[in-house]
């Protein structure tokens, strides 16, 4: 086969759980497993993965899967895909780090062999050599990939953004993009999540300035809350209390960890005696303590730590889409408990880790692809980061920037880049507390109870004549226009007694016939009499 094919699993046309095939001579790599936050939230599920039963049929192709950084929209699936297809993992340090901790919250790191690679390594899998460009990110120790084949070389961006001045690590290595651009780029795969915000993306430095101000104006205690994996803020948190003589202390499982694991691997460097526990922190004043935080996606306490009037809390991260209304929920708690609320609307204290449209021109214009296929985000922003290349960046059209979908099958070679196979992939949901795996159809048959209510049929039949024995019993939960004053209970009775009564023998006798006419004719008076489509339980009793 004389074709790359590329395969999204995930993370087109929505954010998070992204996972991408890339298959070439019947070999496949995969490119991160993520998770996301599903919209289907209040149906009982807590977290979304890719369904990896479609990668079934390329089971003998797969032969590794490669992690470009550490964040859960590009990890957090990572034990799932695991358990059907035992393939060695290749990251760096710290994203091996955070993969070890939840691997082994499964017991499985015994069984994945984890392949610790560094920047500007260059490996080898059967018909790939990938090789591993340094990324600036809101994380530390990213990667873009070099992904080269004997037809062309296929350059993923992962999440980045062209940091100049990053507070920990270097800028991302242009350098090395621009040599693997001479040498030719097949295709760019080019994260869009900021591709509607013109400019650069402002350095991690940024938000120095704005949180100097903070430490220095508050008089109480100072929370900030941020997420746990943004090593950078929280470096730049540790300088600025240690200067304005503040302690720091640590709430947060995910957080403590990620602070251990970043201070163990020298990533995060902690001035000395600035560090508190929890404990200790309750024996300073309000103006010697800073606590560090996450939970700024909708929690307005933070692990027992209640806000009180005085309190300054600062909301340095951006807002996950879909925790809109959540985020607005917790700042009016904060609000009524008499806090004050910083949040980047009114100070400069968050910026992106994600590439804006100079970020991409940048990125484009380096690399010099063939094709480019947008990835990471909204469809608005796919289609954003085409039309602002085709308007900004090169001598590129229409059929040079192609916009996919998950599921679809897209093929490459040195002359075209087309879309040859649609596959309808549903996604499958976690349930954070057992954290055991919901299928895509059990979530949607919540959908339906919560929206249009459940009926409870029984019917009573005798065994030898295959008759009814009594009336129908009919129970409605949640039901839009049920009354029990108004008779149509009774009337729903009478209407299934009477299709029962025009059923032949031989479909009564045939109990699933039997069950799924009766569901039918239950559902069809129910939809004509109240416009409404509650599921309907049908079950037979034999007598």
């Amino acid at each position: 086969m004389n074709k790359i094919e590329i395969i999204p699993l995930g993370g087109i046309g929505e954010f998070g759980m992204n996972c991408m095939g890339i298959r070439y001579a019947d070999e496949m790599i995969i490119v991160d497993a993520g998770m996301g936050f599903p919209e289907e939230t209040p149906f009982g599920v807590d977290i979304s993965i890719p369904n990896f039963d479609f990668l079934e049929e390329y089971r003998d192709d797969l032969t590794a899967i490669i992690l470009t950084h550490g964040h859960e929209d590009h990890i957090g699936a990572l034990s799932y895909i695991l358990r059907k297809f035992n393939l060695p993992v290749y990251s760096s340090r710290f994203t091996l780090a955070l993969t070890e901790k939840r691997l082994g919250e499964f017991n499985m790191l015994d069984d994945v062999l984890l392949h610790r690679v560094e920047a500007n390594d260059i490996i080898t899998i059967g018909n790939f050599k990938v090789e591993f460009i340094h990324a600036s990110h809101s994380l530390v120790e990213c990667f873009s990939l070099a992904i080269h084949t004997p037809i062309g070389t296929i350059i993923h961006t992962g999440d980045y953004k062209i940091d100049d001045t990053p507070v920990i690590g270097k800028p991302y290595d242009l350098e090395t993009l621009g040599r693997i651009g001479d040498e030719g780029v097949l295709a760019l795969l080019c994260d869009s999540t900021n591709a509607t915000v013109p400019g650069r993306t402002p350095s991690e430095m940024a938000v120095i300035p704005a949180l100097e101000e903070i430490f220095g104006e508050t008089e109480g205690r100072l929370f900030i809350a941020t997420f746990s994996s943004s090593l950078h803020r929280l470096q730049i948190v540790f300088n600025i209390a240690h200067k304005f003589g503040r302690k720091v202390c640590v709430i947060g499982r995910s957080m403590q960890k990620n602070v251990e694991i970043a201070e163990e691997q020298g990533l995060l460097k902690i001035p000395f005696g600035t560090m508190i526990d929890l404990g200790g922190s309750r024996a300073l004043d309000n103006d010697e303590i800073c606590y560090l935080v996450t939970g700024s996606q909708g929690a307005s306490t933070f692990k027992g730590m209640e806000i009180q009037k005085g309190d300054t809390v600062v909301l340095s991260a951006r807002i996950i889409p879909g925790n809109e209304k959540g985020i607005s929920r917790m700042i009016g708690h904060l609000y009524k408990r008499g806090a004050n609320i910083i949040e980047e609307r009114r100070r400069l204290v968050h910026v992106s880790g994600h590439a804006s449209q100079g970020d991409i021109k940048i990125m484009v214009e380096t690399a010099k692809p063939k094709f480019v296929i947008p990835i990471h985000g909204e469809y608005r922003m796919l289609f954003r980061q085409k039309e602002f290349i085709k308007n900004h960046v090169g001598n590129y059209t229409d059929d040079d920037i192609i916009l996919i979908e998950n599921g679809n099958v897209l093929e490459i070679d040195e002359y075209a880049a087309r879309v040859v196979a649609k596959h309808d992939l549903h996604k499958n949901f976690v349930d954070e507390e057992s954290m055991d795996v919901i299928e895509y159809d059990v979530v949607r048959e919540r959908k339906k109870l919560a929206y249009g209510g459940a009926i409870s049929l029984v019917v009573t039949v005798n065994k030898q004549t295959h008759t009814l024995a009594g009336d129908p019993q009919i129970t409605f939960q949640g039901v839009a226009g049920i009354d029990p004053l108004n008779g149509f209970a009774a009337e729903a009775r009478a209407a299934v007694s009477h299709a029962i009564k025009d059923m032949k023998p031989e479909q009564i006798a045939d109990r699933t016939v039997f069950k799924e006419n009766l569901r039918i004719h239950l559902k069809r008076y129910i939809q004509k009499e109240l416009s409404s489509k509650p599921v309907i339980v049908t079950t037979i009793v034999e007598i």
